[in-house]
Protein backbone atom coordinates (compact mmCIF):
# COMPACT_ATOMS: atom_id res chain seq x y z
CA UNK A 1 0.00 0.00 0.00
CA UNK A 2 1.30 3.42 -0.92
CA UNK A 3 0.59 6.63 0.96
CA UNK A 4 -0.51 9.65 -1.09
CA UNK A 5 2.11 12.35 -1.56
CA UNK A 6 1.44 15.80 -0.15
CA UNK A 7 4.36 17.56 -1.86
CA UNK A 8 6.72 16.89 -4.74
CA UNK A 9 10.13 15.56 -3.60
CA UNK A 10 12.98 18.03 -3.98
CA UNK A 11 15.13 15.80 -6.20
CA UNK A 12 12.40 15.81 -8.88
CA UNK A 13 12.36 19.59 -9.11
CA UNK A 14 16.18 19.59 -9.24
CA UNK A 15 16.14 17.29 -12.27
CA UNK A 16 13.73 19.60 -14.12
CA UNK A 17 15.41 22.83 -12.94
CA UNK A 18 17.12 23.52 -16.27
CA UNK A 19 14.08 22.72 -18.40
CA UNK A 20 13.25 25.35 -21.03
CA UNK A 21 10.46 27.69 -20.02
CA UNK A 22 7.82 26.62 -22.56
CA UNK A 23 5.03 25.85 -20.10
CA UNK A 24 2.08 28.09 -19.32
CA UNK A 25 0.64 28.38 -15.85
CA UNK A 26 1.30 25.41 -13.59
CA UNK A 27 1.87 22.90 -16.39
CA UNK A 28 5.57 22.58 -15.54
CA UNK A 29 4.69 21.50 -11.99
CA UNK A 30 2.09 19.09 -13.34
CA UNK A 31 4.66 17.59 -15.71
CA UNK A 32 7.04 17.03 -12.77
CA UNK A 33 4.23 15.32 -10.84
CA UNK A 34 3.32 13.20 -13.85
CA UNK A 35 6.87 11.97 -14.46
CA UNK A 36 7.41 11.28 -10.74
CA UNK A 37 4.13 9.41 -10.34
CA UNK A 38 4.75 7.38 -13.47
CA UNK A 39 7.92 6.09 -11.77
CA UNK A 40 6.56 5.39 -8.27
CA UNK A 41 2.80 4.82 -8.40
CA UNK A 42 1.51 1.25 -8.15
CA UNK A 43 -1.07 -0.30 -10.41
CA UNK A 44 -2.12 0.91 -13.84
CA UNK A 45 -0.43 4.05 -15.13
CA UNK A 46 -3.61 5.85 -16.15
CA UNK A 47 -4.09 9.53 -15.40
CA UNK A 48 -6.96 8.80 -13.01
CA UNK A 49 -4.94 6.17 -11.14
CA UNK A 50 -1.89 8.41 -10.79
CA UNK A 51 -4.04 11.35 -9.64
CA UNK A 52 -5.14 9.26 -6.64
CA UNK A 53 -1.64 9.64 -5.14
CA UNK A 54 -1.39 13.44 -5.46
CA UNK A 55 -2.66 16.35 -3.33
CA UNK A 56 -6.32 17.23 -3.85
CA UNK A 57 -5.82 20.19 -6.27
CA UNK A 58 -3.95 17.94 -8.73
CA UNK A 59 -6.64 15.92 -10.47
CA UNK A 60 -6.85 13.62 -13.47
CA UNK A 61 -8.64 16.44 -15.31
CA UNK A 62 -5.59 18.71 -14.84
CA UNK A 63 -3.26 15.94 -16.05
CA UNK A 64 -5.50 15.58 -19.11
CA UNK A 65 -5.33 19.32 -19.80
CA UNK A 66 -1.54 19.15 -19.61
CA UNK A 67 -1.46 16.23 -22.01
CA UNK A 68 -3.76 17.96 -24.51
CA UNK A 69 -2.08 21.39 -24.40
CA UNK A 70 -1.25 22.27 -28.00
CA UNK A 71 1.39 24.93 -27.27
CA UNK A 72 4.19 22.44 -26.45
CA UNK A 73 7.42 23.08 -28.32
CA UNK A 74 8.31 19.41 -28.71
CA UNK A 75 11.65 19.87 -30.51
CA UNK A 76 12.92 22.18 -27.76
CA UNK A 77 11.93 19.78 -24.98
CA UNK A 78 13.43 16.73 -26.73
CA UNK A 79 16.65 18.63 -27.44
CA UNK A 80 16.92 19.71 -23.81
CA UNK A 81 16.29 16.18 -22.54
CA UNK A 82 18.84 14.68 -24.93
CA UNK A 83 21.56 17.21 -24.06
CA UNK A 84 20.87 16.88 -20.34
CA UNK A 85 21.04 13.06 -20.40
CA UNK A 86 24.10 12.91 -22.70
CA UNK A 87 25.99 15.24 -20.33
CA UNK A 88 25.71 12.60 -17.60
CA UNK A 89 27.42 9.90 -19.70
CA UNK A 90 31.19 9.41 -19.51
CA UNK A 91 33.06 10.57 -22.63
CA UNK A 92 34.02 7.79 -25.09
CA UNK A 93 37.71 6.90 -25.08
CA UNK A 94 37.93 6.74 -28.87
CA UNK A 95 35.90 9.95 -29.30
CA UNK A 96 33.04 8.28 -31.20
CA UNK A 97 29.50 8.27 -29.82
CA UNK A 98 26.84 6.46 -31.86
CA UNK A 99 23.20 7.48 -31.44
CA UNK A 100 20.24 5.43 -32.67
CA UNK A 101 16.59 6.41 -32.45
CA UNK A 102 13.38 4.49 -33.00
CA UNK A 103 10.05 6.28 -33.15
CA UNK A 104 8.17 4.44 -35.85
CA UNK A 105 4.70 5.79 -36.35
CA UNK A 106 2.71 6.37 -39.54
CA UNK A 107 0.49 9.40 -39.05
CA UNK A 108 -3.06 9.41 -40.30
CA UNK A 109 -4.43 12.22 -42.45
CA UNK A 110 -5.74 15.43 -40.96
CA UNK A 111 -4.66 17.85 -38.24
CA UNK A 112 -3.36 16.09 -35.15
CA UNK A 113 -2.00 17.13 -31.78
CA UNK A 114 1.82 17.37 -32.04
CA UNK A 115 2.57 14.66 -29.43
CA UNK A 116 -0.71 12.86 -28.74
CA UNK A 117 -1.59 9.38 -29.91
CA UNK A 118 -5.18 8.16 -29.99
CA UNK A 119 -4.57 4.85 -28.27
CA UNK A 120 -2.68 1.61 -28.31
CA UNK A 121 -1.84 0.18 -31.69
CA UNK A 122 -1.27 -3.33 -30.38
CA UNK A 123 -1.17 -5.23 -27.12
CA UNK A 124 2.63 -5.19 -26.92
CA UNK A 125 3.32 -1.72 -28.31
CA UNK A 126 4.92 0.93 -26.10
CA UNK A 127 2.36 3.46 -24.93
CA UNK A 128 2.44 6.02 -22.15
CA UNK A 129 -0.89 7.71 -21.24
CA UNK A 130 -1.56 8.74 -24.84
CA UNK A 131 1.81 10.33 -25.60
CA UNK A 132 4.13 9.12 -28.31
CA UNK A 133 7.71 8.62 -27.35
CA UNK A 134 10.96 7.72 -29.05
CA UNK A 135 13.49 5.22 -27.85
CA UNK A 136 17.10 6.44 -28.08
CA UNK A 137 20.22 4.37 -27.61
CA UNK A 138 23.73 5.75 -27.14
CA UNK A 139 26.68 3.40 -27.74
CA UNK A 140 30.36 4.13 -27.29
CA UNK A 141 33.64 2.20 -26.98
CA UNK A 142 32.48 -0.70 -29.14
Amino acid sequence: MMIAFTSLPGFVTLVFRGMPNVWRGRHRLLLCWLVFLHAVSPGHKTLAEMARWTPAPITAWRFGRLRKAAYWHVQLIVTWLAQDRLATLPPPTNGILSLCGDGRHADQRGTKHPVAQQGRRSQHHFWCFGLRFVRFMAAWDG
